[in-house]
């Protein structure tokens, strides 16, 4: 299984599509009711309903079981869409100064160890890294798959019953500072750029336009 997308909901399609062009820099298309943004890794989904982050979506890759199943029960509270298998065509490289690809996406867990039993032990997914931060009072859990982040983010020594829940999104972009000034001669809000948790790496939150996920941009080391 393959990560392919997120998707958000939102109340009005019209206005988020609007919005997530400005934030995106592309145009996206129209499919099956819902608009669609494809980056270099990963894509996003914009739907009509609740709004935040809804769901998480992968496509079938030969050799999949049947472990991973279309009941949202299977995932501990998260929606988990599965589709066929077949990627889609990659776009064409943006430019510098515009996201190019889903860098992680943020779910908050009341109990880590639950989550590996599922999504390593059960599903096959990568752990990459299974990290503790004492001075933050956080465990970070980060799954690999399709050149993206599944970052589980839960209390030092928690073992939880509750759901787990989608939270936030980074995007990655190869000029942060070009991306900004893009943003705000647009009209979108965007914070100052400061260093990012991992060494070498810049950051700058996103304050519009945003359809009420937190999303931060990031500027990779190097």
């Amino acid at each position: 299984m393959r990560f392919d997308s997120v998707r958000i909901g939102a109340a009005d399609h019209g206005e988020a599509v609007r919005q997530y062009r400005l934030l995106l820099g592309q145009e996206g298309t129209a499919a099956e009711g819902l608009h669609r943004f494809d980056l270099q890794r990963g894509a996003i989904e914009l739907v009509v309903g609740e709004p935040g982050l809804r769901s998480l979506r992968f496509r079938r890759e030969a050799g999949d079981g049947a472990a991973w199943s279309e009941d949202p029960a299977a995932y501990h509270g998260l929606h988990v869409l599965v589709a066929a298998g077949g990627d889609p065509a990659p776009p064409p490289p943006p430019a510098a100064g515009v996201p190019h690809a889903i860098d992680h996406v943020v779910v908050q867990t009341p109990d880590p160890d639950r989550a590996i039993a599922l999504w390593r032990d059960r599903l096959g997914v990568r752990l990459a890294l299974d990290r503790e931060f004492p001075q933050r009072g956080l465990r970070l859990l980060f799954f690999r798959s399709g050149g993206v982040t599944l970052e589980f983010s839960g209390a030092l020594g928690a073992a939880g019953t509750g759901p787990d829940s989608l939270w936030g999104l980074a995007l990655r972009v190869a000029d942060l500072a070009a991306c900004r000034a893009r943003l705000l001669g647009a009209g979108v809000e965007v914070s100052q750029v400061r260093p990012g948790q991992k060494t070498g790496t810049q950051v700058a939150t996103v304050r519009s336009h945003d359809l009420g996920v937190p999303t931060l941009l990031i500027q990779p080391a190097g």
